[in-house]
């Protein structure tokens, strides 16, 4: 159990010697509850007894990496219930901020959304820390350009610089003066319409995220049972228990059904 502030305390104008009114602060509770996320692979005995001692390492790197990926992926789409995390983009608090340019079919990438959705965190009294996108779609708000002579020609200067903000010299990449966190797991099969490769962009203040970890990864590995016995194999499997919450919705912002066609 994690403690949250729900409401705020109230002020008042008091005249001298006068009383002053008091208010409590509203506070509330978030439960995480252990959740647990495997992973098993059944490597043949040739791979262990043959090949270099690195063999084993590369089994629980792979491992590893796998499982913090599904964690990843349950804290931003996550179905929820009692044995997954309930992930961000599905939580009825956090800002829904449609496209400016909507379509049937998928809405258009708009320079310009991504101030709308930084507005509806900050008007919520919260800070936008960065945004969540594929890597394409960041390239696609990178090729966004200014009208030159007629409205919609796009044949102007780029809107965001293509060395600093694309991360070019280094640095990382950034988008309407926040960073950018690209993942590919964020999902490019949304569907709207008859369209079914459209992906989001989510965008809030990500210290307000809880994960809640029981222990560290947990690993073993057998040889016995029948069937690793019988094929001469080694089952590793590897366990994570984890949780995922957030301390305020409201600090989020969510763009949907975006097309990102280049």
């Amino acid at each position: 159990k994690l403690p949250r502030q729900t409401a705020a305390s109230t002020t008042y104008w008091v005249g001298e010697n006068a009383p002053i009114t008091p208010s409590d602060i509203g506070t509330g509770e978030i439960i995480l509850q252990a959740k647990k996320l495997a992973v098993l692979i059944q490597a043949p005995n040739e791979l262990i007894r043959f090949a270099s001692p690195a063999a084993e390492a590369l089994i629980r790197d792979d491992m590893t990496k796998s499982l913090a990926l599904g964690l990843d992926l349950a804290c931003l789409e996550g179905a929820g219930g009692d044995i997954r995390p309930f992930g961000l983009i599905g939580r009825s608090g956090i800002n829904q901020v449609a496209s400016s340019v909507t379509g049937a079919n998928g809405d258009r990438i708009v320079g310009q959304d991504l101030y709308r959705m930084q507005a509806a965190i900050e008007e919520s009294n919260a800070e936008c820390e960065a945004f969540i996108m594929r890597p394409k779609t960041l390239f696609k708000y990178l090729q966004l350009r200014t009208d030159a002579v007629a409205q919609g020609d796009a044949s102007g200067p780029f809107l965001f610089n293509l060395i600093r903000e694309a991360g070019a010299d280094g640095s990382p990449a950034t988008l309407a003066g926040n960073s950018v966190v690209k993942s590919t797991q964020v999902s490019q099969v949304r569907a709207k319409g008859t369209a079914t490769n459209l992906t989001y962009v989510l965008a809030g203040m990500f210290s307000d995220c809880l994960i809640g970890m029981f222990g560290a990864i947990e690993f073993a590995a057998t040889t016995l049972g029948d069937t690793p016995f019988l094929n001469d194999q080694t089952w590793v499997r590897g366990i994570l228990t984890a949780d995922f919450a957030v301390r305020h919705e409201a600090a989020f912002a969510f763009m949907d059904n975006l097309s990102t066609t280049l």
